[in-house]
């Protein structure tokens, strides 16, 4: 019993940590690890701030809390949110690679726990790190009434201040773990690569991790003056209910104003009630803005830092769905409650989410591929991904494979082995028949992860050769990741999705009327996330 209190026992630079042991065994685990002061009281909206040691042993069994976010009916969580977890391999080994996973939700829901981060420990081989962030209007806010002064704070990107907080407990903390700081692969998931984008050109982040992996995550800054006439409105009505202004043009004018007492209503209100204030923003920016380009933490320019060569250079693998727009339009009003045995829906649906998830795809792979393999004086590799698991009807349905195949994190949820998710809209989905498939398919995915954790390639013994990404015409682009019902499909593609083709194709499609095609442009695929060049093109067409 005292060896394997020995073992669970690790000492930080903030006190000692006692673990548990998870995976029948095979993993040693600390969850629930504060990294930085609860951000409460006079410490809202302020760039977090040191832990305080402890003494004695800190029990680390149990996962902290999420932060503030809306589930469903109701808000769950605590502004008490910055905690991370960390999990290895039970062994000896000292200097192994670290995988530090950014979780995704719009950076308004979820947490760490996303990542079967047991699982992701015993597979890779490595030092799994999960972290939870500031959400909401609580991690993202830059309206006068909290500016302090402090360039960083006034950026209004506290959950990216939470990020970069946590890798700085990782740099110091990590070795008490076996985990080597100098090889750190940071990885997110939707939101979470969107933050990880971001942070490849934040100065702030320079050195902090030596490659990247991004699941279903592309380009996106907020000017910050958009982002607070966004969140002034959203706040003005919790103004109104509370009797601080009659009507939402005062409240809004009350906000704007960053009079003392205005901060101190703000200070004052109830964490959860900002929980919900822009929930359901369905990956549209403008209903929660958010990544403000500030030109502290964001360049002001967002992404044309990647062209001059100002963004930092490593090792890059780029994942993104076959069919990235099936979950968004699953969750959209008009489709969520929709009769598909109606042949009009199916058309409508097939439309949004054929060209959805073409442009929703390129934003999340080839974009990333090609803008950063052209970034000035760029050697460091990039390896782009493409997941088509679950979009042939032989292997799921052909009701599954039109609503959730190869949609928008099922390569992540795959990789996990998980069963169900929130992608099983048919019980034909997951089966005992493709089981092994999908078993095998996620397999794969780990071992090329675990070799890129380990040698900075994902290739190895054992699976077919991933080439890196190249501009050239009739080069290499994309690894398709596929199964059918036994055994992987991996191809190597030269082919790609080209943006402007995307919407030619848009305009030429005949199997809609005029006015539906208008109403599913204008109404499900407008305002998202990889549709500003679309709603352009579409406005300067038809206007």
């Amino acid at each position: 019993m005292k060896e394997e209190v020995s073992v669970l026992v690790r000492n930080t630079r903030f006190g000692a940590l006692e673990g548990v042991l998870e995976r029948e065994g095979k993993v040693l685990a600390w969850k629930g690890i504060p990294y930085a002061k609860p951000p409460v009281g006079e410490l809202r909206w302020r760039a977090p701030q040191p832990v305080e040691p402890w003494t004695g042993i800190r029990p680390a069994k149990a996962f902290g809390p999420v932060s503030v976010q809306k589930c469903e009916d109701q808000v769950i969580g605590s502004e008490d949110c910055l905690y991370l977890n960390v999990f290895r391999p039970n062994d000896a080994q000292e200097g192994l690679p670290v995988f530090f996973f950014i979780h995704g939700g719009n950076n308004q829901t979820d947490s760490g726990e996303l990542m079967d981060g047991p699982l992701m420990a015993d597979s890779l081989q490595g030092v799994v790190v999960t972290i939870n962030l500031r959400l909401n209007a609580l991690g993202w806010l830059n309206i006068p009434a909290i500016k302090t002064g402090d360039p960083l704070e006034d950026s209004g990107n506290f959950g990216l201040l939470d990020i970069l907080k946590s890798l700085d407990w990782v740099w110091e903390n990590i070795e008490a773990f076996g985990g080597d700081p100098n090889r750190i692969t940071a990885c997110g998931y939707s939101s979470g690569s969107r933050d990880l984008l971001c942070m490849l050109i934040s100065p702030l982040f320079r050195g902090k991790f030596a490659q990247v992996v991004t699941f279903s995550g592309g380009f996106t800054t907020t000017e910050p003056e958009t982002g607070a006439r966004t969140a002034t409105k959203a706040i003005a009505k919790l103004v109104v209910e509370d009797g601080k202004a009659s009507t939402q043009e005062e409240a809004v004018a009350w906000l704007d104003s960053a009079a003392p007492e205005v901060r101190e209503y703000l200070m004052g209100v109830d964490a959860k009630r900002f929980g919900a204030l822009m929930a359901g923003a369905a990956i549209r920016m403008a209903v929660f803005p958010h990544l403000f380009a500030d030109g502290v933490t964001i360049p002001k320019d967002g992404f044309e830092a990647v062209a001059r060569g100002e963004a930092t250079q490593v090792p890059m693998i780029v994942l993104s769905g076959g069919h990235e727009f099936d979950l968004p339009a699953n969750n959209d009003p008009l489709f969520k409650n929709a009769d598909f045995s109606d042949p009009q829906v199916v058309r409508e649906y097939r439309f949004a989410t054929n060209y959805g998830s073409a442009l929703f795809g390129y934003v999340n792979a080839e974009q990333n591929a090609r803008t950063f393999s052209i970034q000035l004086g760029r050697k460091a590799p990039v390896w782009a991904g493409r997941c088509l698991w679950g979009m042939n009807p032989a292997i799921t349905g052909e009701f599954g494979a039109m609503r959730m195949g190869g949609t928008h994190g099922l390569d992540l949820f795959t990789m996990m082995e998980c069963e169900r998710a929130v992608y099983a809209v048919d019980d034909e989905v997951f089966t005992p028949a493709n089981r092994p498939g999908r078993l095998a398919i996620a397999k794969v995915y780990r071992q090329y992860l675990k070799n890129y954790l380990h040698t900075g390639t994902p290739n190895g013994e054992g699976l077919p050769v991933w080439e890196p990404w190249s501009n050239a015409e009739g080069g290499p682009k994309l690894m398709l990741l596929d199964a059918d019902n036994e055994k992987p499909i991996l191809t190597m593609s030269s082919d790609c999705v080209v943006e402007e083709e995307v919407f030619q194709q848009i305009e030429a499609d005949q199997t809609l009327s005029p006015d539906r095609k208008a109403y599913l442009m204008e109404h499900v695929l407008n305002g998202r996330f990889f549709s500003q060049n679309l709603d352009r093109y579409w406005q300067e067409k038809h206007k």
